[in-house]
């Protein structure tokens, strides 16, 4: 190079073979020093991807032990005696309801066979499953079978025009809503797993499906798991005279021995977040049976060594609802008319 620089200086050149060998070797220089950059590089890089392996590995080891502890609960359960077979089948039914799509939410409404008028109305209002702009909402009636055969038929044709009716082979009455409640549990695992949270109301309740929206997006993590949120009864008691004004409620010592219930959530609305269908559908296959589905439910829940979570806005007293005040309501069960559904509807709706 001293010698190029004296060269100019001269205004002489060395020879072009010597300006040949001085390129070759600053040539060689800059590819040895490439080199060793990329070679440093490629470490670093080769470092980077075996902590990524690492971590990716230890994951998936998280995963398994998750897997396996959940197949271990699972088989313990299964390996209990069946004190609630539930062999029933689907007559009418939605399978594709959820398919490929990204559902937040899954609405069950419990509903009566001959309730066309109120499905109706639930449909038309805080059921329909474009109320909420880029948040998945699918709405199901859950039933079971009528005696009536026109009333059969006419949840049939219903139906085949809104494709939103689930339905097994148990009959429908007073008596059989924990099946239609177990169903429920069911179909919710079996045909919406992707749901991140599920809904379950009976048909004469009234949910402010913004405020639920709202309040469920807000979880986060450990408290988005595990959950079964309504209106919390606690230490309630079983009436034993079977005589008495409330003999409707009557349960004997056979059917509950203790002296309270579980803690449970009010049957009229509660929501689930999608790990529990399938916790309290296998749960309850070896739970006795019991008449009133909400105790059901907690009693399951208390097997399962999770509490129901009391949130207010779960009410179970009759209000009067604008669209000013009673933004924290959730559910109410008082809209026991297609006209009070409506009514509640285009009051929460409504410009304040």
């Amino acid at each position: 190079m001293d010698k190029i620089v004296s060269a100019v200086r001269r205004g002489s050149f060395p020879r072009p073979d010597l300006v040949s060998c001085i390129l070759a070797v600053l040539l060689i220089i800059i590819c040895c020093e490439f080199y060793q950059v990329n070679q440093q590089v490629e470490t670093i890089e080769g470092a980077l991807q075996e902590k990524e392996s690492q971590k990716v590995e230890q994951q998936e080891v998280s995963r398994r032990r998750s897997d396996l502890a959940a197949a271990i609960k699972a088989n313990k359960r299964r390996n209990r005696p069946v004190l609630n077979p539930h062999p029933f089948t689907f007559t009418l039914n939605n399978p594709d309801k959820c398919r490929g799509e990204d559902v937040f939410l899954l609405i069950i409404v419990t509903t009566p066979p001959e309730g066309e008028a109120q499905r109706q109305a639930i449909r038309e209002t805080w059921g329909r499953e474009s109320n909420i702009q880029g948040v998945g909402i699918r709405t199901v009636f859950a039933v079971g079978v009528s005696d009536d055969a026109a009333i059969q038929q006419t949840l049939a044709n219903e139906n085949e025009t809104f494709g939103d009716i689930v339905q097994e082979n148990f009959v429908d009455s007073p008596r059989s809503v924990t099946l239609k409640q177990v169903m429920v549990f069911k179909w919710a695992f079996t045909f919406c797993p992707n749901a991140k949270y599920v809904l379950k109301a009976e048909s004469n309740t009234f949910v402010n499906i913004f405020s639920l929206v709202h309040y469920l997006k807000r979880l986060r993590g450990a408290s988005a798991r595990r959950l079964l949120l309504g209106w919390v009864y606690n230490d309630s008691v079983p009436v034993r005279d079977p005589e008495g004004e409330d003999s409707q409620w009557y349960v004997s010592m056979d059917d509950f021995p203790r002296d309270t219930y579980p803690a449970y959530a009010g049957g009229f609305a509660y929501v689930m977040s999608n790990d529990m269908p399938r916790l309290l559908y296998e749960t309850s296959l070896g739970t006795k049976y019991l008449f009133m589905d909400d105790i059901y439910v907690g009693i399951c829940l208390e097997k399962l060594g999770i509490a129901p979570r009391h949130h207010g806005g779960f009410c179970h007293w009759d209000v009067e609802i604008d669209s000013c005040h009673y933004n924290w309501l959730i559910a109410t069960k008082w809209a026991d008319s297609p006209e009070k559904m409506r009514n509640f509807w285009k009051a929460i709706t409504s410009k304040c």
